[in-house]
């Protein structure tokens, strides 16, 4: 029970999140300010000192990083016992102490409405992080030390862990694509992907159909959007054949993950079930291994931007 309850915190975020990238996308003005993506999640809440980005400490939170917070101090200190590196930020000040040294910081800590924002690039640069922006997109992207691990499976480690990854990502919209509402109803979110393939999909939700690609940011970046309920609207430039490829799809009512292969004209065949209760604190994957596949879309190379 304790499973299932916590599986339905962590889908109920998920959705959350779909839905959260949907309306922020859909209501961006032309001179919109920097988004903020945290381990591929878009951060709603960021704060802008001095020209510079501040983020809710609770997003960074990663099993590498040991984070302390004194309310009556209003001091955070961040330590990383596997580069031994500690930083202690106060509130209010633009000074930092890193392993005990102080270094001048562009923004301080602040503290607004009960939360606590910190310097993304300081903690990101200086923890093991990486932070890449994106100036077309006015776009920055932030990865805590489990995030790139994540990342670099996603990219080029094994097929079926990269799915899983690929399978958990919010959906992210660009210049040039146009959000449709989601109006229909249900509980199961299916991924399709080619054959031997992790960095395409085409995610079903609620009889809306999606197709997007993963890009270099490790961003899941629409291409095309379907309702097949009321209108069948359309937006955006619909993907050629998938061919042949494999389905996983998340029953969330039942705790079942349902997988098997799609044929060239597109028709599902089961190959298995799966209970998604979870063993112990590790989440269930939301892909499996299919027989007679390898991955063909692995990305090498500079996958660490500073």
């Amino acid at each position: 029970m304790i499973q299932l309850k916590k599986r339905a915190f962590i889908m109920a975020g998920i959705l959350c999140s779909l839905l959260t990238a949907e309306s922020f996308a859909s209501a961006l003005p032309a001179n919109e300010e920097t988004s903020v993506y945290v381990n591929g999640s878009l951060q709603v809440e960021v704060l802008t000192v001095n020209n510079r980005t501040l983020v809710q400490l609770a997003t960074l939170n990663d099993p590498a990083w040991n984070i302390s917070y004194d309310s009556k101090k209003k001091t955070v200190v961040v330590s990383n016992p596997s580069n031994k590196k500690s930083i202690l930020l106060k509130a209010g000040e633009k000074s930092a102490e890193v392993n005990g040294k102080k270094v001048a910081i562009d923004a301080p800590v602040t503290v607004k409405e009960g939360r606590t924002y910190v310097p993304l690039r300081l903690l990101s640069e200086q923890m093991g992080g990486y932070v890449s922006f994106n100036k077309e997109e006015n776009r920055a992207v932030i990865r805590t030390p489990s995030g790139q691990a994540n990342y670099e499976t996603l990219m080029s480690g094994d097929l079926a862990e990269a799915r899983d990854v690929a399978s958990r990502l919010e959906l992210v919209y660009e210049r040039g694509t146009e959000p449709l509402p989601v109006t229909g109803e249900g509980f199961t979110t299916t991924n399709a992907y080619p054959k031997g393939e992790a960095l395409r999909l085409k995610r079903e939700y609620k009889g809306m159909t999606w197709y997007a690609e993963v890009n270099k940011e490790g961003l899941l970046i629409v291409k095309w959007q379907k309702d097949s309920l009321d209108e069948k609207n359309e937006s955006g430039t619909p993907p050629k054949s998938f061919g042949e490829g494999v389905f996983f799809s998340d029953n969330f009512m039942s705790g079942l993950l349902v997988y098997g292969t799609v044929n060239a004209v597109g028709e599902l065949s089961e190959l298995g079930r799966i209970d998604l209760a979870g063993d112990g604190d590790k989440e269930p994957s939301l892909a499996v291994p299919i027989e007679g596949e390898s991955r063909e879309d692995a990305v090498t190379g500079a996958l660490t931007v500073h």
